[in-house]
Formats: C-alpha cells, sequence, structure tokens
C-alpha cells in the first residue's frame, strides 16, 4: 500500500503579543490595595482592605465609592446579573449588592472569616475561602454553606482562581504555596510555591488564571509570578523587580507590593492592585505585533498510528519549541526545545500509548507561533 503525506509550504503572517504597563488610577483617595472584581460591562471593582469601601472603576476611568461602611472589605465576585458579592473580612459576612450599590442580602458566618472569593464557574453560587477554618466553602442562594475542602495542607487560603476545566486553583498566603481542588471529587494536588528571598511581607496574595497560565502577586518581593499548572513548581517572574511605579514595557515596570490581580474574559488583559498607600491600580495589556518568519513545515503521516515525523525549515538560525497538545485533556503530552542550524531538520515523535483524537501541534520561535491539527488513530 503506497502511503500518503500531506506537504504543508506555508509563508507564515504569525502574530506575537508585547506587553505593556500603565497606571488606570492614581488616587489616595480611592484606596484601592486588596481584591479586584470585572463585571460584564466592564466596570473594576476594587476593596480598600485597611478601609471600609469598596470602588467602582469605569471603562472611560471614572472613579465612585460604589459602597462603604464596611469592616475591612476584602474578596470580591460578580454573578451573572452583575450583582456585586463582597466578603466582609472583620464582620464575617458576606454582602450582596446590585448593579447601582443597592443592598440586595446579606449572609452572616458565623465564625468564619472569610477572605478570597469567585463565583462558581457553572452556577450563580459563589465560592470563598475561611482563614479561620484553612477551608474552602460555598455560599448557596438561601445562605446555606457548603464545606468543599477544610484542613491541610490549605494554610490560611486567600487566592481563587478557576480553569476551563472546572479546576479551582486556591493560593495559600503565608507559605505561598498553591493547589488544586477538583470539586467534584473534592481532590487537592499540589501544584507550586511562589518564591520568596526573605522580604519584610512574604506573603501570596491572589491568583488569577489567563490563557492556560495562573499569576500570582507576591507583596514583598514587588513582583508578579507566572505559574505552568501542567507542571509541578514551574514558576517563572512574569514582571516586576524593585519597589516602584514605573510604566511601560512589562520587562521593565516595577510594581510596590502588588496585591489584588485578576485577567478580563479574554485573557489579554491583567489588573493589579497595590498595597502600598498610594491607591495605585495598574493594567498589563498584550499588544499584537505581527512576526514574519518564512517556514516550511512538514507533518507526516497525518492521520498518525505510530510515529510522526515534524520537518522545520526556518529562515534564520537559532532555538525553537515543538510542543503537543492533547485537545481532549488540553494537558501538553510532548515537548522539546531545538535548535535549527540552517540544515534540514527532523524531528520523530512515537505516538504510542497516546488517546486516540485531536492534538495540536505548535512550533514557536520567540514570540511567533505556528500550529496544526494533527490525528492520532
Amino acid at each position: 500500500m503506497r502511503n500518503f503525506y500531506v506537504f504543508i509550504v506555508i509563508i507564515l503572517s504569525i502574530t506575537g503579543y508585547g506587553q505593556n504597563v500603565t497606571t488606570i488610577l492614581n488616587s489616595p483617595d480611592a484606596d484601592i490595595d486588596d481584591a479586584l472584581a470585572l463585571d460584564s460591562k466592564g466596570n473594576l471593582y476594587g476593596s480598600n482592605f485597611v478601609g471600609d469601601a469598596v470602588y467602582k472603576i469605569t471603562p472611560s476611568g471614572e472613579v465612585s465609592a460604589f459602597v462603604t461602611g464596611l469592616r475591612n472589605p476584602n474578596g470580591l465576585a460578580v454573578d451573572s446579573n452583575d450583582n456585586l458579592f463582597v466578603a466582609e473580612y472583620s464582620g464575617a459576612a458576606i454582602y450582596k449588592y446590585d448593579s447601582d450599590g443597592n443592598l440586595l442580602e446579606s449572609f452572616p458566618l458565623g465564625d468564619d472569616v472569610p477572605s478570597g472569593m469567585i463565583k462558581s464557574l457553572y452556577k450563580d453560587t459563589v465560592i470563598y475561602t475561611d482563614v479561620r477554618d484553612n477551608a474552602i466553602k460555598e455560599l448557596l442562594p438561601d445562605g446555606t454553606i457548603k464545606v468543599l475542602y477544610e484542613g491541610e495542607p490549605l494554610s490560611a487560603p486567600v487566592g481563587l482562581a478557576f480553569d476551563r476545566r472546572g479546576a479551582l486553583y486556591i493560593g495559600n498566603f503565608g507559605d505561598r504555596a498553591i493547589f488544586r481542588l477538583w470539586p467534584k471529587s473534592g481532590k487537592l494536588d499540589y501544584v507550586a510555591t511562589v518564591p520568596d528571598s526573605g522580604t519584610d511581607f512574604p506573603f501570596l496574595a491572589f491568583i488569577a488564571y489567563a490563557n492556560g497560565f495562573l499569576f500570582g502577586t507576591n507583596y514583598g518581593e514587588h513582583k508578579i509570578y507566572k505559574i505552568n499548572p501542567r507542571a509541578i513548581d514551574d514558576v517563572t517572574v512574569y514582571a516586576g523587580s524593585t519597589n516602584g511605579s514605573a510604566d511601560g514595557d512589562f520587562s521593565e515596570a516595577t510594581f510596590s507590593y502588588p496585591a489584588g490581580i485578576i485577567s478580563n474574559r479574554s485573557g489579554s488583559e491583567l489588573y493589579i492592585s497595590e498595597f502600598s498607600g498610594v491607591g495605585n491600580v495598574r493594567k498589563i495589556s498584550r499588544r499584537k505585533k505581527r512576526c514574519e518568519i518564512d517556514i516550511e513545515l512538514k507533518s507526516y503521516p497525518n492521520p498518525v498510528s505510530d510515529v510522526l515525523n515534524i520537518a522545520v525549515e526556518l529562515e534564520e538560525e537559532g532555538n525553537f519549541d515543538i510542543k503537543i497538545y492533547d485537545l481532549f485533556s488540553r494537558e501538553l503530552v510532548f515537548e522539546s526545545q531545538e535548535v535549527y542550524d540552517g540544515d534540514d531538520f527532523l524531528k520523530t515523535v512515537s505516538v504510542e500509548g497516546w488517546r486516540t483524537g485531536l492534538y495540536k501541534l505548535e512550533i514557536s520561535k520567540g514570540n511567533c507561533k505556528r500550529y496544526k491539527l494533527i490525528i492520532v488513530r
């Protein structure tokens, strides 16, 4: 039987991303120093933990006190109707407000000390951290509290973030460890620990999920860390270096005690509050830029059942990466860093033991990426 091979020769125009930091709020009178939340209209809400207010920033930049008179407002969450939930850290309560700031419901929490909060992924309930019981709890509409997980290794949990598969990531405040909780099974997995060099404020504040990665803020390091949830302890510095407030390219921008962090729905923007007392709120925006690269890509056979051949020819020499993802589980199943030296390049990858289905082949050089669909049978 003759083998059938598919060869694709492409002159690629690939979109990469640069990232830029801007200060969108600088107001000691509206000191947003803690949790952040976004509603469907792009309004940004921020807590003033050392004060008594939650502030609102409209997409046009208008700032107002959304609600006042709270006792250490902490975690925030927005439901599908743009109602805002506020965790009152020192008041052992969660409050629900409509989009105009009118109080709709109050939920007393007994002896709980609520901190971080997030909307449930598939329903209109909120999940909050209880730093007293080292627990993750769900607040149901009737005020009933459901315990999702309690006890070690959680230790003063604060940060919460969902990925697209429904896994809930939890960040410990004190030891900066991050765990993954599967709500249906109650299984808890260790993911990573955000480092600290012995600073004056060595705490993991909040976490966010965007584009397949977690992002966590470390107060004392003045840094934002990027965490790969598909590996163990795969943590890198994403932005920040020394204490400061410099805007510009995210590789040079500085932060002052970064605290709250949240991503917009598309993952193109990250918002960061600062526990510095000056009321700064920062935004990291991913701006598109074009990469023009000539690549000759050959991958065969496709469908593949035993060995996949990946032939690459680049316009210029240098390092490039090959990654293959299982589109069903979204897991990275193969990764390799290669060097192109101008000669013919061929990489063979065994797919023995891989599940039948669709896979994404990714070739990347710098910020430029090329994808191709692979069928394993």
